[in-house]
């Protein structure tokens, strides 16, 4: 990766279509999110801003499990989740990944079939299609430098289908070609892309909502965006004290009792001490 500023040989330059771009490094940061104790970061890494945040999962998880952090359950966004990571996850770790994965590209525009409507008989190693047809046996290949498994129906049956329009894969002259997962991957893939279009999924991902305000404290009230320093070494040492400092602001504003302590009502403007006259009944208002 090529040097983009002169001040700091290991910044890189990143963006995100639409949002941002930046100079620098990227901060993943993990917190606890259980009912009734308070939400802290219990692990900061720091990564070069162009590294995809899914590369960056194994690292979070392996630093985790080595200080015996190692939650039951993770939420985190579409980013870091794919059939791999939620199979690593779950098999090295015991962590239970929740995260939407990538759905298909023609279930964005146009309605028919995907390729979780298909069985595969995995003791045969055949794909059966919706309306019945069985392609002859697979055979293994690779997809980006990843294991796949090659799946070709037959020309004629493919050309006699009324539905071919609205089938997946590729037209390649020959008959509709499946591309398909590893079993475990691939079953994994078809379970969740189901699973995310439910409301309970839904309500049980909501939880991770509240990252979006952790980033936003972090960058507005610590000033995170801002590197103090130069060198990847150093940014990470930022980034862990900021998610300390975070750590005493909230761990100072917790009571157990959940009565908010003076810190967590904020300063007291005019009209909250209007609020608490009415609800002292130290002011009263005319009907």
């Amino acid at each position: 990766m090529e040097i983009v500023s002169p001040h700091d040989p290991q910044a890189r330059f990143s963006h995100k279509p639409g949002k941002a771009e930046w100079v620098g490094y990227k901060d993943h940061q993990t917190e606890t999110c259980d009912s009734g104790l308070p939400n802290v970061i219990v692990h900061v890494a720091t990564t070069p801003a162009p590294e995809q945040d899914i590369d960056a999962l194994e690292r979070i998880h392996s630093d985790l499990a080595a200080r015996d952090l190692a939650p039951a359950e993770h939420l985190v966004d579409g980013g870091y989740t794919s059939p791999a990571t939620i199979h690593r996850a779950k098999t090295e770790y015991g962590i239970d990944l929740l995260g939407p994965v990538r759905l298909p590209p023609r279930s964005r525009a146009l309605p028919g079939f995907n390729k979780e409507d298909f069985h595969p008989n995995w003791e045969e190693r055949t794909l059966t299609c919706p309306n019945g047809a069985t392609s002859p046996p697979w055979k293994p290949t690779l997809a980006d430098g990843q294991p796949r498994l090659s799946v070709l129906f037959p020309r004629a049956v493919c050309r006699a289908c009324d539905d071919r329009p609205k089938c997946t894969g590729n037209v390649d002259g020959k008959g509709r070609h499946v591309l398909l997962l590893p079993q475990p991957l691939q079953e994994i893939q078809n379970r969740v892309r189901k699973e995310q279009k439910a409301r309970a999924w839904q309500d049980r991902y909501a939880m991770r909502a509240g990252c979006e305000a952790t980033v936003s404290e972090t960058v507005h009230a610590h000033g995170l965006r801002n590197c103090r320093y130069r060198g990847a070494a150093k940014t990470h040492v930022q980034h862990v004290l900021t998610a300390a400092g975070t750590n005493i602001i909230r761990l100072s504003q917790h009571r157990n009792d959940g009565v908010a302590t003076d810190h967590q009502r904020g300063p007291t403007t005019r009209f909250r001490h209007l609020c608490q006259q009415v609800s002292d009944g130290t002011r009263t208002r005319q009907p």
